[in-house]
Formats: structure tokens, sequence, C-alpha cells
């Protein structure tokens, strides 16, 4: 069960500096998300999509998300595994 603050809303921490970062406040998060896009003639933009399963992998802080850049991201991205395909190094 995850912990509420006083106004029962979800404590957020940041995964780098462990600050509360308080409800409403901006943060940088990662999430991974399972997602089925659909056409949708009717529509605007003609895509409907519908989130069926998001977890979050990382949130930071406003200050510490501001020195995570695109380049981070790779070298994270390059040490994930994935399905069928080998580690890079």
């Amino acid at each position: 069960m995850q912990e509420l603050d006083k106004n029962n809303f979800p404590i957020q921490l940041c995964h780098k500096c462990k600050i509360v970062i308080p409800f409403g406040t901006p943060a940088y998060s990662i999430v991974r998300s399972l997602e089925f896009r659909c056409v949708d003639n009717e529509s605007e933009n003609g895509e409907i999509m519908e989130v069926i399963e998001a977890e979050e992998i990382i949130t930071l802080c406003k200050t510490c998300g501001s020195f995570f850049n695109i380049n981070s991201l790779e070298t994270i991205l390059k040490h994930l595994p994935i399905p069928g395909q080998e580690v890079r190094n």
C-alpha cells in the first residue's frame, strides 16, 4: 500500500535525492506503458489510444530531472534487457 500525505495524496520521493515531491509539483518520470492504438475515422485525429498497463520506472524532482538528458536516457536503455535481443555494452 502506498503511503499518503495529510491530504490523502500519494507521497512521491525523488529516486535520486530522496526528497518528497509534493502533490501537484512538476516532476520528471519515465514510465513503461502497454498501449493499444486503433484508427477511429470519426475522431478529429483519427486515432484512439488506450493505456492497458503503466508502471513508473523512475521519478525525479525538478532539480534532479533538469540534469537528466537524452544521453543519460540512451545509456539506461542500452542496458535494459529486451526479449529476443542481446544486451548491448
